[in-house]
């Protein structure tokens, strides 16, 4: 029992009465010790007890280490911006998926250990992914009853998780790749609509045997030019004597018909000229085209063989650096933590009672 207090009223005023109404309190709870000391005692051994009869649950942690594409340059490889490590944690999303954790509670038979409850319940529990700030480790923990199957559990997330990635990155790469392949393949067919093209013109327009041709008529031509101008010297001088009158008409005869003959010669080469002029100029763009579409085609050939030898490079790549440790100690009920909160949570409410019980007496008294 406790020995009861008398509030005795007080006629000081200012400072005094502070002090005066402080040391009564204080004697008001020290005349109650037995009170606070019963109640705090009944917190820690209520907490205590509470705390060792609720389950037990432990919590594995795996680590995983995100490294840079395997293509970048080992000089630039540590200059990481703080927007890039930023974005690494959409690879949350990974170790987070629904899919993935639906597969490890399906394999380790989670749903019966966990009394069926629903799958996005069940991970709000179970699991937790997070990016540490300003590092390339994504840490994934586990927390269930047993602290083997916690480690098991975790383990197999955190593997799944790497092989999600890859996956991924193997999904990305086939597009890649496969664009490159279509692309690569037209190239390939226009080189060889182009080179059946060029074949063909050469077949149906050869210009190799024209310029024999019409250098054979050029000296043709110059033979009948010089002819006719020795015709006409001819005719000039047996016009001057008249014992080669009866052969005039014969040579203007001869003139006619050799200048008709070069006036046709002149037109057939003239025809020539513009035909071969024509096929050459034919030839050339085939041979433009050709030569195009052969270096598109080999560019295009030497980006798909990049691409294929360094699939899987381009990508960041996710190696598990610590699967984790089967947890010695339970990560809850935490006893101290419980003990510790149930003594400060009784201490503000008997400061409270108390307060109130001699701000009441006080006022009964005055």
């Amino acid at each position: 029992m406790h020995t009861d207090y008398k509030y005795e009223p007080a006629h000081d005023s200012g400072y005094g009465n502070s002090e005066k109404r402080a040391f009564e309190f204080i004697d008001y709870l020290r005349a109650r010790w037995r009170l606070i000391a019963t109640a705090c005692v009944s917190a820690v051994i209520l907490s205590f007890s509470v705390s060792l009869l609720l389950p037990k649950r432990y919590t594995a942690t795996a680590s995983i280490v995100i490294e840079p594409p395997a293509g970048n340059d080992v000089r630039t490889a540590t200059a990481v911006s703080p927007v890039y490590l930023e974005s690494l944690r959409s690879y949350e999303r990974f170790a987070a998926s629904d899919t993935l954790f639906a597969g490890a509670v399906e394999h380790f038979h989670l749903a019966s250990v966990e009394n069926a409850r629903s799958i996005e319940s069940l991970k709000q529990q179970v699991l937790k992914v997070t990016k540490l700030r300003d590092t390339k480790i994504l840490e994934i923990s586990a927390t269930l009853p047993e602290p083997g199957l916690a480690q098991q559990f975790v383990n197999y997330v955190a593997d799944e998780t790497v092989k999600l990635s890859r996956g991924e990155s193997a999904v990305a790469d086939r597009e890649i790749i496969g664009e490159a392949e279509r692309l690569a393949s037209e190239a390939q067919q226009r080189l060889d609509r182009a080179q059946e093209a060029f074949v063909a013109n050469s077949a149906r327009e050869p210009i190799g045997a024209m310029q024999p041709a019409i250098e054979a008529d050029v000296d043709l031509l110059e033979k009948i030019d010089q002819s006719l101008m020795d015709t006409r010297a001819d005719i000039a001088e047996y016009q001057q004597k008249a014992e080669f009158a009866s052969q005039l008409p014969g040579m203007r005869a001869r003139a006619a018909e050799l200048e008709k003959r070069a006036v046709d010669l002149e037109r057939s080469i003239e025809a020539k000229s513009a035909q071969a002029s024509r096929r050459s100029a034919e030839r050339q763009r085939l041979d433009a085209e050709v030569k195009m579409a052969q270096t598109a085609s080999e560019s295009l050939a030497a980006r798909l063989r990049d691409l294929r030898a360094t699939a899987g490079t381009r990508g960041e790549r996710l190696r598990v650096i610590d699967p984790g440790i089967v947890p010695q100690r339970p990560s809850s009920p935490n006893v101290l933590l419980n003990v510790f909160a149930a003594l400060l949570l009784t201490v503000i409410a008997l400061g409270a009672y108390l307060t109130v019980s001699f701000s009441y007496q006080r006022r009964r008294e005055a």
